[in-house]
């Protein structure tokens, strides 16, 4: 059962507003009340449940908006009765202003060679409403491309996002980080596996004590700057940490996605080129229910989403 702590933006003005009653079509508390039996979801008092209903019918129409879009198909999922707001503390990419850029060495992609690394894991992972995405970015780049340099395709061999929320000391855990700082603290810090230090989705104290002896990094390095086709090179070799505008993707089900803001604000993982029809394709934290698989097709070569603007690498 989830629950929902209604945040300082959307205030108890508005709760109070959605809260009388909202004058809906019956087919859309039908609808509702099918979101609710499919994902569990269930509220404490009618005010609450008044009020997400009023929250859902309004999501039902930008979903009708949005798949006005073509080549694209948004729909109802776990998250739709938070609003928009409520549901940005899932973004939690903070690039600092001065981050220096170091020059990646790559492997020159050749047009028409698809490439998909997806398969280097089993599952998708969830991030909850924590704003780690920096941190699951990292360990989905890091644990894909120490297997690569070590020559091992295990993919039950997973690290702990949790530990980098807990430890990572330029970062601000659930607030909100960077992939560098967590590649630059695995220099010196042993990265637990993720049986060793599980995700709890809040800020806790640091624990790393407990499982010395984990790989490290040897530090990372930054892409070029907006430069795509250096971002496509530099996937040849492996996944590549991204950062994205991930403002519009709350309702994404299927589809190339093309109609983006570049504002960075959440943490993800490059994992595929396809040059047949034109996309990458992005590996998320919101668990493997949302989009396709738990991933999202972005259009290729138009930076879609900022995609090839703040994107690294541990190196080995």
């Amino acid at each position: 059962m989830k629950t929902f702590a209604i945040i300082a933006l959307v205030g108890v003005a508005s709760l109070a507003l959605y809260s009388m009653a909202p004058s809906v079509e019956s087919g859309v508390e039908t609808q509702f009340q099918e979101f609710l039996a499919t994902y569990g979801q269930n509220y404490g008092t009618t005010e609450e449940y008044n009020y997400r209903l009023g929250v859902f019918k309004a999501n039902l129409e930008s979903i009708a908006e949005m798949n006005k879009e073509e080549g694209v198909e948004f729909g109802v999922n776990e998250f739709a009765d938070q609003t928009p707001q409520e549901f940005a503390v899932r973004f939690g990419f903070k690039q600092p202003v001065g981050t220096k850029k170091s020059t990646a060495t790559h492997i020159k992609a050749v047009e028409g060679e698809n490439i998909n690394w997806s398969d280097m894991w089993t599952d998708v992972k969830n991030q909850g409403a924590c704003g780690s995405c920096w941190a699951f970015s990292a360990a989905a780049a890091f644990e894909s491309r120490y297997q690569l340099a070590h020559g091992e395709t295990n993919t039950d061999k997973l690290y702990s996002e949790q530990e980098l929320v807990d430890c990572e000391p330029q970062s601000d855990g659930c607030e909100g980080g960077l992939m560098d700082f967590a590649f630059e603290y695995l220099i010196d810090s042993a990265f637990c596996t993720e049986q060793q230090y599980p995700y709890t989705a809040r800020d806790e104290s640091c624990k790393v004590t407990k499982c010395a002896g984990g790989p490290n990094d040897a530090g990372f390095t930054d892409v070029p700057e907006k430069d795509e086709q250096a971002l496509v090179d530099e996937l040849m070799s492996g996944p590549v940490a991204v950062a994205v505008d991930a403002s519009r993707w709350q309702f994404y089900r299927k589809g190339i996605f093309s109609t983006c803001n570049d504002n960075l604000n959440h943490g993800v993982t490059l994992v595929a080129v396809n040059f047949d029809e034109e996309s990458l394709t992005i590996r998320n934290s919101w668990g493997k229910s949302w989009g396709e698989n738990g991933h999202i097709r972005l259009a290729l070569n138009k930076n879609t989403c900022g995609v090839a603007e703040a994107a690294s690498v541990p190196t080995f």
